[in-house]
Formats: C-alpha cells, sequence, structure tokens
C-alpha cells in the first residue's frame, strides 16, 4: 500500500469510524427513501470502517518471509494480494468481520425501531417497539431474547465455523 492510501484510510477512519451509524439514518432516509436503501447505507457505515482497519492492520503485520516467497515466485499486484496478503492478514480481517457484525447487528435493531415507529413495519426492532407501545413486556422480552440468539448463532457456530476451516487449521491462531 501506498503512503498516500494509508494516510487516506487514516483520515477517513478517523472521520467516519466514531461516528454511529444510526446517526446517519436521517440522510439515508432523505437520500434513498423509507426502506431497503436506506438500511444497507447504514448496516455498509457499520461495517465498512472496523473491516477496514483491521484488514489494513492485518495487510501491514503480514510476515516479511511471507512477502519475500510471494516475490521470489514472481507474484505481484491482484495475485500477490489474493495468495500471500489476504491469507496472511485471513485473522486480522476475520476480527474485522466479527466486530463489523456486532455494530451491524446493533445498527439494524435500532434502524427497524426507528423505520418501524415511522412507516409501520419491519423487523425485530419494529416487533419490539410495537410490544413495547402495548405494554406487552414478555413478548418485548421475547424479541430481545432472539435478538441474542441470532447473534450467538451467527458468533458461535457461522463465525465459529470460519474461524475453525481457516485460522486454526492453517496454524494461525494467536
Amino acid at each position: 500500500a501506498t503512503r498516500v492510501g494509508a494516510d487516506l484510510l487514516e483520515t477517513l477512519t478517523s472521520m467516519f469510524n466514531p461516528l454511529p451509524s444510526i446517526a446517519l439514518l436521517p440522510l439515508a432516509m432523505i437520500w434513498f427513501g423509507f426502506g431497503d436503501g436506506s438500511t444497507i447505507f447504514v448496516l455498509l457505515h457499520a461495517v465498512l470502517w472496523a473491516v477496514a482497519l483491521n484488514t489494513h492492520a492485518g495487510f501491514r503485520a503480514v510476515s516479511p518471509t511471507w512477502r519475500m516467497v510471494g516475490r521470489n515466485y514472481g507474484l505481484s499486484g491482484i495475485r500477490y494480494v489474493w495468495k500471500i496478503l489476504i491469507p496472511g492478514a485471513f485473522p486480522s480481517i476475520l476480527t474485522g468481520l466479527k466486530i463489523g457484525w456486532a455494530f451491524a447487528w446493533r445498527t439494524l435493531i435500532a434502524a427497524e425501531l426507528v423505520f418501524g415507529a415511522s412507516s409501520g413495519g419491519g423487523g425485530l426492532g419494529w416487533f419490539i417497539f410495537e410490544n413495547k407501545n402495548s405494554l406487552n413486556i414478555a413478548s418485548v422480552f421475547a424479541g430481545l431474547l432472539t435478538v441474542i440468539l441470532l447473534g450467538l448463532f451467527v458468533e458461535n457456530v457461522i463465525f465459529r465455523t470460519v474461524e475453525q476451516r481457516t485460522v486454526q487449521r492453517w496454524g494461525m491462531q494467536t
């Protein structure tokens, strides 16, 4: 990576990473209207910075030996990135994806709360919101429990499986 690219990434992440994704929802609603476009926009913001920071850190941490092996095999450009940098940085990339997932999950539930209040429908957040308004506390807890269980499933089944099939299998566990 070039110094200019690294500086640009650092500047952008310094500006946008601290900004809660849900704070962008009013702009997203103006730009994309009510619906999927706005939700996708705020979810991308939630994921992008964690993945970018961790990927960049992972690329920088790839060992000089790996880099030399790639050059000795004549790898350059996209083949060098695909065969050397991504596998070497994969533990960091996976960490970024885990963090991004957690941010995105919280943002999605919050966005559904907002969209549910303004559009009258949509998702677990809306379910929680509607049941809160009806003072149906058991259903609010059921919605929260569903959010928790889905989060645990993604963390402990999906991410753990990916980690076992890649990072642990490749002997890269730190």
